[in-house]
Parts: C-alpha cells; sequence; structure tokens
C-alpha cells in the first residue's frame, strides 16, 4: 500500500512538473554569422580551462524574459553585442553549436552559443524562458 501511494505521488509531481514547463519553443541550429549585429542582454557560462563555454544573447525589451540558470560559472554581463563572443569561439572553442530561439510564430527571443562539450536544456515557463547548461563530465555542476 505504501508503494502504491508514493508511485501514485511521484506520477502526480511528475505530471503537474512536466504540465508548468510545457515548450512550444522552436531551436533552429544557426551559422553564428547569421545572429544579427545588435545589442543584447548577455549571459555567459565560462570555465575557460576545460574551454567550457556558453553566451546567451536575450533579444532585449521583447517581452519575454530569457535568462540562463545561475551557477557558480554563469556571470550577466549586460547589454553587448555578439561580434566580440563569436570572434572568441572561433579562436579559442572551434567545435560549438549556435542556436536560436524562436515562438511558434517565428519571433526570435534569444541567441545560444556553447561549445559541444556541454548540454543545453531550454524551457518556457510561463511568459519566461529558461536556459540550463551544464557541463556533462564535471561531477560538480550535477551535485545542485
Amino acid at each position: 500500500m505504501k508503494r502504491l501511494l508514493l508511485l501514485v505521488a511521484i506520477l502526480m509531481i511528475s505530471y503537474v512538473v512536466s504540465g508548468c514547463y510545457t515548450s512550444s519553443l522552436i531551436r533552429t541550429s544557426i551559422d553564428p554569422g547569421v545572429i544579427p549585429d545588435q545589442t543584447y542582454n548577455v549571459t555567459v557560462y565560462g570555465r575557460f580551462m576545460t574551454l567550457a563555454y556558453a553566451v546567451l544573447f536575450d533579444v532585449p525589451d521583447d517581452g519575454r524574459d530569457v535568462y540562463m540558470v545561475r551557477t557558480p560559472y554563469t556571470e550577466s554581463v549586460g547589454p553587448d553585442s555578439p561580434g566580440q563572443y563569436i570572434q572568441e569561439f572561433d579562436r579559442r572553442i572551434k567545435s560549438y553549436r549556435t542556436i536560436r530561439i524562436s515562438d511558434p510564430d517565428g519571433t526570435e527571443r534569444a541567441y545560444l552559443m556553447f561549445s559541444n562539450i556541454l548540454n543545453a536544456w531550454i524551457a518556457q515557463a510561463g511568459e519566461r524562458i529558461m536556459v540550463r547548461v551544464e557541463d556533462a563530465g564535471y561531477y560538480g555542476d550535477h551535485a545542485r
């Protein structure tokens, strides 16, 4: 009986949590050169010794908050343009992915560049969009 109640509780919690993070976002792999050269709200995830590096470019003042989950390795840079980050990725990282995050109607909300040794999850929670970046090979990030 206790096991059945535990199973039901776990299933109900899973259902509620999955309902809170529904996502109709469109994630499209793109060439970094197509990121418009404008000012974005920039957040950086960086562990340079392992080349674990990611940059989130949030389109400002678009009515949607796109944010990177805070870790000891994230830093909110503030307003900046993507040019220097693209150059740094090309110079240092070399093996990386670039993703455009859009609404179903095609409205661009953010761009995410991250090295291939990282994992990235993108989820929608109400009007906010959450981006989580983790180094899959580093135990400390998974201990949270």
